[in-house]
């Protein structure tokens, strides 16, 4: 007796897997004015992201002083956007409180803004450098002086990954003067992918199908 394959047909049944997509970096090399008020937009338009549900949005961000040691940590703000809609906000005034109206002088960062990092809220955080290179998380302060953090990266979690980011830096203050190096997005997300199966010739049979038929004609 001969199995007949031919005309067979099967599909693959689509699921949800969460991935971490591949980190998009967006060289920036812009110099601020000091006292750049209100902060500038740099805009990026991802379209080539599968996420149809985020779970995290984690944030590269190098923003150093134009010189060594030039730079003023506590005068800059920095938002992310997408689409006109949501906002995290990963800087304002750090340092800065009720009590301590100059905040950090630190040179900037080179860190990537996570929620729930192990280096703790960026806004207590005084890097052991001149440069803040640990993973931490974003401030999340509507203003400096707030104990509230609602502006935090968990803004972004159910939305996709497409649409237009956009990532807004101010220096409020006169002082040190800054560069916008480079920053970047990591996406990670359910995102419809094949269920696994492996397909054997033009027509569609799945292996499991072939295997269940062998044990038939053995056991049977």
């Amino acid at each position: 007796m001969g199995m007949c394959v031919a005309g067979a047909m099967a599909s693959v049944v689509a699921q949800a897997g969460v991935i971490t997509e591949v980190t998009r970096t967006y060289t920036v090399g812009y110099v601020l004015g000091d006292v750049e008020d209100p902060p500038l937009t740099f805009e990026q338009t991802v379209t080539d992201s599968t996420i149809t549900s985020l779970t995290e949005v984690r944030v590269g961000l190098h923003l150093v002083g134009v010189n060594p040691g030039e730079g003023w940590a506590s005068e800059m703000y920095v938002s992310l956007n997408q689409d006109l809609t949501r906002t995290a906000v990963l800087l304002n005034g750090v340092g800065i409180t009720g009590t301590d109206a100059v905040g950090f002088g630190y040179d900037g960062w080179n860190t990537t803004f996570r929620d729930g990092a192990s280096g703790g809220d960026v806004h207590g955080v005084v890097p052991l450098l001149a440069v803040l290179q640990e993973e931490v998380e974003p401030d999340g302060r509507l203003d400096a002086l707030d104990t509230a953090r609602p502006a935090m990266l968990s803004v972004f979690v159910g939305g996709t990954g497409n649409g237009v980011w956009r990532l807004s830096v101010g220096d409020l203050s006169v002082g040190g003067r800054m560069q916008l190096v480079s920053w970047s997005l990591t996406l990670s997300g359910a995102s419809p992918i094949p269920e696994t199966g492996v397909w054997v010739g033009s027509g569609g049979v799945l292996v499991a199908g072939l295997l269940w038929y062998l044990r038939q004609r053995r056991w049977g």
